[in-house]
Protein backbone atom coordinates (compact mmCIF):
# COMPACT_ATOMS: atom_id res chain seq x y z
CA UNK A 1 0.00 0.00 0.00
CA UNK A 2 1.35 3.47 -1.04
CA UNK A 3 0.19 5.35 0.72
CA UNK A 4 1.99 8.35 2.89
CA UNK A 5 0.08 6.57 5.94
CA UNK A 6 1.60 3.44 5.31
CA UNK A 7 5.27 5.25 5.68
CA UNK A 8 4.51 6.48 9.23
CA UNK A 9 5.04 4.66 12.24
CA UNK A 10 4.62 5.19 15.64
CA UNK A 11 8.29 6.32 15.78
CA UNK A 12 8.45 8.39 13.00
CA UNK A 13 6.48 11.55 13.67
CA UNK A 14 9.76 13.49 14.64
CA UNK A 15 10.93 12.83 10.66
CA UNK A 16 7.53 13.84 9.21
CA UNK A 17 7.56 17.22 8.92
CA UNK A 18 4.18 19.42 9.15
CA UNK A 19 3.32 21.16 6.13
CA UNK A 20 2.76 25.03 6.32
CA UNK A 21 0.85 26.36 3.20
CA UNK A 22 -0.09 30.42 3.03
CA UNK A 23 1.01 32.96 0.82
CA UNK A 24 1.56 35.22 3.57
CA UNK A 25 5.71 34.90 4.67
CA UNK A 26 5.19 36.54 7.90
CA UNK A 27 2.13 33.85 8.62
CA UNK A 28 4.89 31.41 7.78
CA UNK A 29 7.24 32.51 9.81
CA UNK A 30 4.88 32.87 12.88
CA UNK A 31 3.31 29.25 12.20
CA UNK A 32 7.01 27.62 11.97
CA UNK A 33 8.83 29.47 15.21
CA UNK A 34 5.38 27.85 17.51
CA UNK A 35 5.92 24.39 15.66
CA UNK A 36 9.86 23.72 15.56
CA UNK A 37 10.32 25.22 19.27
CA UNK A 38 7.27 22.55 20.33
CA UNK A 39 9.63 20.15 18.31
CA UNK A 40 8.32 19.55 15.31
CA UNK A 41 10.06 20.06 12.07
CA UNK A 42 8.27 21.62 8.97
CA UNK A 43 8.57 22.82 5.27
CA UNK A 44 6.66 24.95 3.58
CA UNK A 45 4.67 26.26 0.23
CA UNK A 46 3.68 29.26 -0.49
CA UNK A 47 0.89 28.07 -2.68
CA UNK A 48 -1.33 24.96 -3.04
CA UNK A 49 0.95 24.40 -6.77
CA UNK A 50 3.96 23.95 -4.49
CA UNK A 51 2.29 21.96 -1.95
CA UNK A 52 0.67 19.54 -4.17
CA UNK A 53 4.52 19.61 -5.66
CA UNK A 54 5.86 18.85 -2.49
CA UNK A 55 3.01 16.35 -1.51
CA UNK A 56 5.02 14.00 -4.63
CA UNK A 57 7.87 13.21 -2.11
CA UNK A 58 6.93 14.47 1.35
CA UNK A 59 4.74 12.90 4.01
CA UNK A 60 3.25 15.32 6.22
CA UNK A 61 1.93 14.48 9.42
CA UNK A 62 -0.60 17.22 9.37
CA UNK A 63 -1.11 20.32 6.69
CA UNK A 64 -1.82 23.69 8.04
CA UNK A 65 -3.73 24.90 4.79
CA UNK A 66 -4.34 29.36 4.31
CA UNK A 67 -7.84 29.04 2.47
CA UNK A 68 -7.46 31.97 0.47
CA UNK A 69 -4.82 32.28 -1.81
CA UNK A 70 -3.57 33.61 -5.22
CA UNK A 71 -4.07 30.60 -7.93
CA UNK A 72 -4.90 27.09 -6.94
CA UNK A 73 -7.29 28.21 -3.10
CA UNK A 74 -6.88 26.70 -0.54
CA UNK A 75 -10.21 24.73 -0.74
CA UNK A 76 -8.96 23.35 -4.29
CA UNK A 77 -6.37 22.24 -3.00
CA UNK A 78 -7.41 20.52 -0.11
CA UNK A 79 -10.42 18.25 -2.85
CA UNK A 80 -7.02 17.15 -4.91
CA UNK A 81 -5.27 16.09 -1.89
CA UNK A 82 -8.72 14.41 -0.22
CA UNK A 83 -9.16 12.63 -3.54
CA UNK A 84 -5.58 11.89 -3.65
CA UNK A 85 -5.50 7.90 -2.05
CA UNK A 86 -1.72 8.34 -0.89
CA UNK A 87 -2.35 11.20 0.59
CA UNK A 88 -5.97 10.91 1.50
CA UNK A 89 -5.70 10.43 5.44
CA UNK A 90 -3.31 13.24 6.29
CA UNK A 91 -5.21 15.70 8.50
CA UNK A 92 -5.57 19.60 7.26
CA UNK A 93 -6.49 21.77 9.07
CA UNK A 94 -7.33 25.63 8.12
CA UNK A 95 -5.36 28.43 9.00
CA UNK A 96 -8.15 31.00 8.40
CA UNK A 97 -8.94 34.90 8.87
CA UNK A 98 -12.48 34.79 8.04
CA UNK A 99 -15.00 33.60 10.52
CA UNK A 100 -17.57 33.33 8.25
CA UNK A 101 -19.36 30.37 8.57
CA UNK A 102 -19.86 29.32 4.73
CA UNK A 103 -15.84 29.51 4.19
CA UNK A 104 -15.64 27.39 7.90
CA UNK A 105 -18.42 24.69 6.21
CA UNK A 106 -16.78 24.94 2.96
CA UNK A 107 -13.83 23.71 4.60
CA UNK A 108 -15.10 20.83 6.09
CA UNK A 109 -16.96 19.79 2.85
CA UNK A 110 -13.57 19.92 0.95
CA UNK A 111 -12.39 17.12 3.40
CA UNK A 112 -10.57 19.08 6.23
CA UNK A 113 -10.51 18.06 9.54
CA UNK A 114 -10.48 21.52 12.01
CA UNK A 115 -9.62 24.89 11.26
CA UNK A 116 -8.02 27.49 13.00
CA UNK A 117 -8.64 31.08 13.18
CA UNK A 118 -5.73 33.60 12.51
CA UNK A 119 -3.71 35.22 14.09
CA UNK A 120 -4.25 32.35 16.80
CA UNK A 121 -2.64 31.48 20.40
CA UNK A 122 0.22 29.20 20.24
CA UNK A 123 -1.94 27.13 22.86
CA UNK A 124 -4.34 26.80 20.47
CA UNK A 125 -2.47 25.55 17.96
CA UNK A 126 -0.26 23.54 19.40
CA UNK A 127 -3.04 21.83 20.80
CA UNK A 128 -5.05 20.94 17.91
CA UNK A 129 -1.56 20.13 15.94
CA UNK A 130 -1.21 17.88 18.72
CA UNK A 131 -4.56 16.23 18.69
CA UNK A 132 -4.70 15.66 15.24
CA UNK A 133 -1.38 13.87 15.28
CA UNK A 134 -2.62 12.01 17.47
CA UNK A 135 -5.20 11.05 15.84
CA UNK A 136 -3.09 10.72 12.68
CA UNK A 137 -0.91 7.95 14.25
CA UNK A 138 -3.76 5.88 16.08
CA UNK A 139 -5.25 5.61 12.82
CA UNK A 140 -1.50 4.47 11.23
CA UNK A 141 -1.19 2.10 13.77
CA UNK A 142 -4.52 0.30 13.65
CA UNK A 143 -4.84 0.07 10.12
CA UNK A 144 -1.11 -1.34 10.08
CA UNK A 145 -2.42 -3.93 12.60
CA UNK A 146 -5.54 -4.42 9.85
CA UNK A 147 -3.06 -5.14 7.24
CA UNK A 148 -0.58 -7.59 9.72
CA UNK A 149 -3.55 -9.55 10.08
CA UNK A 150 -4.88 -10.15 7.00
CA UNK A 151 -1.44 -11.03 5.32
CA UNK A 152 -1.00 -13.54 8.47
CA UNK A 153 -4.83 -15.24 7.97
CA UNK A 154 -3.07 -15.80 4.24
CA UNK A 155 -0.09 -17.38 5.84
CA UNK A 156 1.56 -20.64 6.69
CA UNK A 157 3.09 -20.70 9.95
CA UNK A 158 5.92 -23.55 9.10
CA UNK A 159 6.92 -22.39 5.89
CA UNK A 160 6.29 -18.70 5.69
CA UNK A 161 4.88 -19.42 2.18
CA UNK A 162 1.03 -18.53 1.28
CA UNK A 163 -1.95 -21.19 2.20
CA UNK A 164 -4.15 -22.46 -0.10
CA UNK A 165 -6.93 -20.55 1.42
CA UNK A 166 -4.56 -17.51 -0.55
CA UNK A 167 -4.19 -19.80 -3.25
CA UNK A 168 -7.81 -20.76 -4.18
CA UNK A 169 -9.18 -17.12 -3.78
CA UNK A 170 -6.40 -15.05 -6.09
CA UNK A 171 -5.49 -17.29 -8.72
CA UNK A 172 -8.28 -17.42 -10.68
CA UNK A 173 -9.26 -14.21 -10.05
CA UNK A 174 -5.66 -12.97 -11.54
CA UNK A 175 -5.85 -15.18 -14.46
CA UNK A 176 -9.18 -13.59 -15.54
CA UNK A 177 -7.53 -10.15 -14.51
CA UNK A 178 -4.65 -10.73 -16.98
CA UNK A 179 -5.82 -13.13 -19.33
CA UNK A 180 -2.86 -13.02 -21.98
CA UNK A 181 -0.21 -13.24 -19.02
CA UNK A 182 1.76 -16.74 -19.13
CA UNK A 183 1.43 -18.34 -15.69
CA UNK A 184 3.26 -21.53 -14.37
CA UNK A 185 2.00 -23.49 -11.73
CA UNK A 186 4.67 -26.13 -10.47
CA UNK A 187 3.70 -28.98 -8.09
CA UNK A 188 6.32 -30.22 -5.79
CA UNK A 189 6.23 -33.22 -3.70
CA UNK A 190 9.51 -34.03 -1.19
CA UNK A 191 10.67 -37.89 -2.29
CA UNK A 192 9.90 -40.69 0.24
CA UNK A 193 9.31 -38.08 2.84
CA UNK A 194 7.73 -40.75 5.72
CA UNK A 195 10.82 -42.30 5.47
CA UNK A 196 12.50 -38.37 7.41
CA UNK A 197 9.59 -38.80 9.75
CA UNK A 198 10.16 -42.60 10.51
CA UNK A 199 13.85 -41.77 10.90
CA UNK A 200 14.14 -38.52 12.78
CA UNK A 201 10.23 -37.74 14.25
CA UNK A 202 8.14 -36.03 13.49
CA UNK A 203 9.83 -32.43 14.67
CA UNK A 204 12.46 -32.65 12.87
CA UNK A 205 10.10 -33.70 9.91
CA UNK A 206 8.96 -29.94 9.92
CA UNK A 207 11.96 -28.65 10.27
CA UNK A 208 12.53 -30.53 7.09
CA UNK A 209 9.85 -29.12 5.49
CA UNK A 210 10.63 -25.44 7.03
CA UNK A 211 14.28 -25.67 5.38
CA UNK A 212 12.95 -26.93 2.21
CA UNK A 213 11.01 -23.85 1.83
CA UNK A 214 13.89 -22.04 3.42
CA UNK A 215 15.80 -23.13 -0.10
CA UNK A 216 12.81 -22.44 -2.86
CA UNK A 217 12.50 -19.40 -1.58
CA UNK A 218 15.17 -17.15 -3.23
CA UNK A 219 14.87 -18.96 -6.41
CA UNK A 220 11.60 -17.84 -6.90
CA UNK A 221 11.50 -15.38 -9.08
CA UNK A 222 9.42 -11.54 -9.01
CA UNK A 223 6.06 -12.23 -9.24
CA UNK A 224 6.23 -15.53 -8.05
CA UNK A 225 5.22 -17.01 -4.79
CA UNK A 226 5.17 -20.42 -3.13
CA UNK A 227 1.94 -22.50 -1.32
CA UNK A 228 2.31 -24.59 0.99
CA UNK A 229 -0.02 -27.10 -0.30
CA UNK A 230 -0.22 -29.60 2.39
CA UNK A 231 2.49 -32.05 4.41
CA UNK A 232 5.17 -31.88 2.28
CA UNK A 233 3.75 -30.74 -0.82
CA UNK A 234 4.26 -27.53 -2.17
CA UNK A 235 2.66 -25.49 -5.16
CA UNK A 236 4.81 -22.12 -7.24
CA UNK A 237 2.72 -20.01 -8.98
CA UNK A 238 5.21 -18.38 -11.37
CA UNK A 239 3.51 -15.51 -13.73
CA UNK A 240 5.17 -14.38 -16.88
CA UNK A 241 6.55 -17.88 -17.03
CA UNK A 242 5.25 -20.60 -19.50
CA UNK A 243 5.54 -24.33 -19.54
CA UNK A 244 9.38 -24.19 -20.62
CA UNK A 245 9.97 -21.27 -18.11
CA UNK A 246 8.61 -22.90 -14.98
CA UNK A 247 10.63 -26.57 -16.30
CA UNK A 248 13.48 -24.97 -16.05
CA UNK A 249 13.13 -23.06 -12.38
CA UNK A 250 11.87 -26.52 -11.29
CA UNK A 251 14.50 -28.24 -12.42
CA UNK A 252 16.77 -25.50 -11.34
CA UNK A 253 14.83 -26.28 -7.15
CA UNK A 254 15.13 -30.02 -7.95
CA UNK A 255 19.35 -29.56 -7.92
CA UNK A 256 19.20 -27.08 -5.81
CA UNK A 257 17.32 -29.49 -2.77
CA UNK A 258 19.74 -32.75 -3.77
CA UNK A 259 22.70 -30.97 -3.39
CA UNK A 260 21.55 -29.40 -0.32
CA UNK A 261 21.91 -31.47 3.22
CA UNK A 262 18.91 -30.91 5.83
CA UNK A 263 18.68 -31.10 9.50
CA UNK A 264 22.57 -30.15 9.90
CA UNK A 265 21.42 -27.78 12.86
CA UNK A 266 20.46 -30.74 14.26
CA UNK A 267 23.54 -32.67 14.10
CA UNK A 268 22.81 -34.60 10.81
CA UNK A 269 22.89 -34.39 7.03
CA UNK A 270 19.92 -35.53 5.52
CA UNK A 271 19.63 -35.56 1.53
CA UNK A 272 16.72 -34.95 0.07
CA UNK A 273 14.98 -35.42 -3.76
CA UNK A 274 12.08 -33.76 -4.85
CA UNK A 275 9.51 -34.31 -7.41
CA UNK A 276 7.83 -31.28 -10.12
CA UNK A 277 5.10 -31.89 -12.44
CA UNK A 278 4.63 -28.40 -14.36
CA UNK A 279 0.89 -27.07 -16.06
CA UNK A 280 1.03 -23.89 -17.34
CA UNK A 281 -1.72 -21.18 -18.70
CA UNK A 282 -3.27 -20.69 -21.19
CA UNK A 283 -1.37 -23.11 -23.25
CA UNK A 284 -2.07 -26.45 -20.78
CA UNK A 285 -5.53 -25.20 -19.21
CA UNK A 286 -7.65 -22.23 -19.30
CA UNK A 287 -8.82 -22.11 -15.57
CA UNK A 288 -7.36 -22.31 -11.80
CA UNK A 289 -8.86 -25.97 -11.50
CA UNK A 290 -7.52 -27.32 -14.97
CA UNK A 291 -4.10 -25.86 -14.15
CA UNK A 292 -3.64 -26.97 -10.60
CA UNK A 293 -4.94 -30.29 -11.84
CA UNK A 294 -2.88 -30.77 -14.81
CA UNK A 295 0.04 -30.12 -12.19
CA UNK A 296 -0.63 -32.12 -10.33
CA UNK A 297 -1.42 -35.29 -12.72
CA UNK A 298 2.25 -34.00 -14.18
CA UNK A 299 3.55 -34.31 -10.77
CA UNK A 300 2.08 -38.40 -10.26
CA UNK A 301 3.84 -38.44 -13.40
CA UNK A 302 7.11 -37.82 -11.61
CA UNK A 303 6.60 -39.77 -9.30
CA UNK A 304 5.96 -42.94 -11.44
CA UNK A 305 9.20 -42.07 -13.41
CA UNK A 306 11.34 -42.91 -10.44
CA UNK A 307 11.09 -39.29 -8.82
CA UNK A 308 13.49 -36.82 -8.71
CA UNK A 309 12.63 -35.08 -11.47
CA UNK A 310 10.71 -32.56 -13.65
CA UNK A 311 7.37 -33.32 -15.80
CA UNK A 312 5.70 -30.90 -17.82
CA UNK A 313 2.06 -31.99 -18.48
CA UNK A 314 2.87 -30.47 -22.16
CA UNK A 315 5.06 -33.41 -22.88
CA UNK A 316 2.89 -36.19 -21.34
CA UNK A 317 1.26 -38.57 -23.59
CA UNK A 318 -1.39 -40.39 -20.77
CA UNK A 319 -4.11 -38.80 -20.51
CA UNK A 320 -6.42 -38.87 -16.84
CA UNK A 321 -7.60 -41.65 -16.15
CA UNK A 322 -11.17 -42.52 -16.46
CA UNK A 323 -13.46 -41.89 -13.38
Amino acid sequence: MDTCLAQHSLEETSVHPVLIVDDNPVVVRTLEAMLTRAGYPVVSAASGDMALVLLETTCPVLILLDIEMPGLSGLETCRIIKENPRTAAIPILFVTASTDKHDIVAGFLAGAQDYIIKPSSKEELLARARTHIALYKTQQALKASEIRYRELSYLDDLTGFYNTRYLYQTLQASLEAHPLQSVAAVFIDIDTFKSVVDTYGHLNGSRTIAEVAAVIRPLLPGGGYGVSYGGDEFVLILTDHDGSAGVMLADRIRRAIESHPFLTSQGHAVGLTISCGVAAYPDDAQNMVDLLGNADHALFASKKQGRNAVVAFADMTETWPDA
